[in-house]
């Protein structure tokens, strides 16, 4: 009697047997590795958001920097016109990207080299400089340049400026369009372009 009762026991505590485990080992492994796979792609995700990001927001920076210097060129007085007759606000070289301009930023009595500045897209970068002369076909082609753009993290693909014009009997008025495109230098497929319109707020007085 007893000894029936203690076979009954063993029976009833009976283990998984190979086949079961191999099934829970193989569906235990099919799982952690879905969860590390959605773990992967979501800092992926995150990583590749992250770099789109500071991408525009580099872009929108150096617009942001553009737009406000060109739209105070001129400012100062006929000293700070600039071009081949020194009476235009921006001179513009449209082969070579560049812009160049004065403006009295500092309220100086006389026009000084941190006065006359340009910019312009040079090797995959957008720069800087000052010190400049007034003709942007002579500026562009210069030395002395710095880049404010980082171009190990984007490449400047396009920086298209073009000129509009409106003249009147007494006054000339000039904008200009800004086109401005850039890519993650590791990775081109991620890519922003950008295009506003300035207006210069000094006037050329037609005398």
């Amino acid at each position: 009697m007893l000894k029936n009762k203690l076979n009954n026991i063993l029976k009833s505590k009976k283990g998984f047997s190979l086949v079961e485990l191999l099934i829970a080992l193989l569906l235990g492994s099919v799982l952690l590795a879905m969860v590390i796979g959605l773990y992967v792609t979501g800092v992926s995700t995150g990583a590749k958001s992250l770099k789109y990001s500071r991408l525009r927001t580099d872009l929108q920076s150096i617009i942001a920097m553009v737009e406000t210097d060109i739209r105070r060129a001129g400012f100062g007085g006929s000293e700070y016109l600039v071009g081949a007759s020194a009476d235009k606000t921006i001179d513009i070289n449209s082969a070579n990207n560049c812009i160049v301009y004065y403006y009295n930023h500092n309220n100086t009595p006389g026009v000084e080299s941190e006065n006359k500045m340009a910019f312009r897209l040079k090797d995959g970068a957008i720069e800087f400089n000052s010190g400049v002369e007034k003709v942007a076909n002579t500026v562009c082609v210069t030395s002395g340049w710095t880049d404010i753009s980082d171009n190990k993290f984007v490449t400047i693909s396009n920086f298209t400026l073009t000129e509009n014009v409106v003249s009147s009997a007494s006054a000339t008025i000039r904008s200009v369009k800004i086109e401005l495109s850039g890519e993650l230098t590791s990775d081109s497929s991620y890519n922003h372009s950008i295009t506003t319109r300035v207006q210069v707020r000094n006037l050329e007085f037609t005398n």
